[in-house]
């Protein structure tokens, strides 16, 4: 279990938030959401706590273009051609002419909602060759808007009853 107070004060807030956005991208059961409630309940207000959830949006975005890299790589790998290549380049085929908005889209509302998972996402988008910086700048528009809104709930509902 991470002692979330001692990585804050071990590092700075930021440094561990973009850590932990990172660490939690690559492994799934490290859960970013319940970091950044507790970072932000914990955190001096020295500084805007919103700027926690871009930087937590940034280590994430680190690590989901692993993923996404990574899927490519593996499909184009030897055992990857083995795998059904038939079904990779069907899917290829048909993203590639699915409408670039659409694409998009999908990026966007998996990053912010994480319906589909957006780990998932990020290895589909990596196995059809979605353009990257498409891929990029919607996975971190829509991590932004999820990990700002989280990080700044506890600090509203304070301002709500006080």
């Amino acid at each position: 279990m991470i002692n979330i107070r001692s990585l804050l004060e071990h590092l700075d807030p930021h440094t561990a938030t973009l850590l932990v956005g990172f660490v939690s991208a690559l492994i799934p059961i490290v859960n970013i959401e319940l970091f950044l409630l507790a970072a932000a309940a914990i955190a001096s207000t020295s500084f805007p706590v919103w700027t926690l959830g871009i930087v937590a949006a940034v280590g994430q975005m680190i690590g989901k273009t692993l993923w996404y890299w990574s899927a490519g790589a593996a499909l184009d790998s030897r055992p990857g051609r083995r795998f059904a290549p038939e079904r990779v380049a069907a899917l290829r085929l048909r993203m590639a002419a699915m409408n670039a908005w659409v694409l998009s889209g999908l990026s966007f509302g998996s990053a912010l909602t994480g319906f589909p998972p957006f780990l998932l996402f990020s290895i589909l988008a990596g196995a059809v060759r979605m353009k990257y910086w498409r891929f990029a700048a919607t996975g971190l528009a829509g991590r932004c808007l999820r990990l700002v809104a989280i990080v700044s709930f506890p600090h509203a509902i304070k301002r709500l009853f006080s």
